[in-house]
């Protein structure tokens, strides 16, 4: 297969968030949003990552400064389709598929990712591929249209659709592989629609008007495929993030004593047999050796503790070795 490369589309504002904040800037388990997307597709294998900025760029760069993409500019909002006809610059020596993905899904698993390139090379070489969910409220989301075959004809936002068309219950969560010619596609779009906009949503059609072919590929964990549009929703993906990351560090050998009292940012590091007591807070890339126990109501921030280590209860520590 070709070299894969990424787009993460992330020039919006966000104003529902009510917030200075860009809205892919906005942190889950201590990471910005945008961050845990790029880290998705750098482990599903892509590479370049182009990561699309428009408001607060500033702000989404240095959230990013650790991780080495590339960055376009999308200096007027039009729309989707337009942010990533954006990145056409800054992929200008890349030739294969690109994965094209939203900054402010951070629950996304690179599994996911490889499961949609690898139905891309099956069913639709030199076409493109979507994810689709099934939910049980899709307000506000794209509705998938196939024929009476069941082949995808278009997707539909729900500003342009009708009411057959809004009672359908498969959506887009906005996960795509397009081919590297997606460029000439994207100039044949246009923006007749409710929002004056080009979308992403309107490349399936031009690839199956041109004769290419366009596969779907389902997403079984709907989790995967929610994003935040306001605060509420922002809480939800936190809550799930920390759910996954304690999860994991079960599964790894640590013992929670009362898991749903552990706040682990996504960067901490833990070692096998590590005992975390109720209501600690391991943050910003702490780092816990084995065996080491962490005492009750404690908050470590950029902490190395040492292997076999006893942590007193309610320890406030930042940027220390403890031992």
């Amino acid at each position: 297969m070709p070299p894969l490369a990424a787009v993460i589309l992330a020039a919006g504002q966000g104003t529902r968030m009510r917030s200075a904040l860009p809205k892919v800037a906005h942190p889950v388990a201590g990471r910005a949003m945008v961050a845990h997307v790029v880290r998705a597709a750098r482990a599903a294998g892509a590479d370049p990552i182009v990561v699309v900025v428009g408001h607060g760029s500033d702000t989404v760069r240095a959230a990013l400064a650790d991780d080495p993409v590339r960055f376009a500019v999308q200096a007027e909002q039009r729309g989707t389709g337009h942010a990533l006809a954006c990145a056409r610059s800054a992929l200008h020596d890349h030739d294969g598929p690109i994965l094209v993905l939203n900054g402010d899904g951070p629950l996304l698993r690179p599994a996911t990712l490889a499961a949609l390139v690898r139905r891309a090379v099956r069913d639709a070489p030199n076409g493109m591929a979507l994810a689709t969910v099934a939910v049980d409220d899709p307000t506000g989301l794209g509705r998938i249209v196939r024929d009476e075959a069941g082949r995808l004809q278009a997707i539909v936002e729900e500003a342009d659709a009708n009411d057959a068309t809004r009672a359908l219950r498969e959506t887009n969560p906005g996960i795509y592989l397009v081919s590297s010619d997606v460029w000439s596609f994207l100039e044949r779009l246009g923006d007749d629609n409710a929002q004056g906009e080009v979308y992403v949503t309107d490349l399936p059609a031009a690839y199956l008007a041109n004769g290419r072919p366009v596969a779907t590929e389902p997403v079984e964990d709907v989790e995967e495929t929610l994003a935040a549009n306001d605060r509420v929703q922002l809480s939800r993906l936190e809550a799930i993030a920390r759910r996954r990351i304690r999860e994991r560090w079960m599964r790894a050998g640590v013992t929670l004593q009362d898991p749903a009292t552990a706040w682990i940012d996504d960067d901490v590091e833990l070692a096998a047999d590590v005992t975390i007591e109720p209501f600690v807070v391991l943050a910003a890339g702490t780092r816990v050796g084995a065996g080491a126990r962490i005492g009750a109501f404690s908050h470590l921030s950029g902490c190395d503790v040492a292997p076999g280590a006893s942590v007193a209860p309610r320890t406030q520590a930042e940027g220390a070795e403890l031992s």
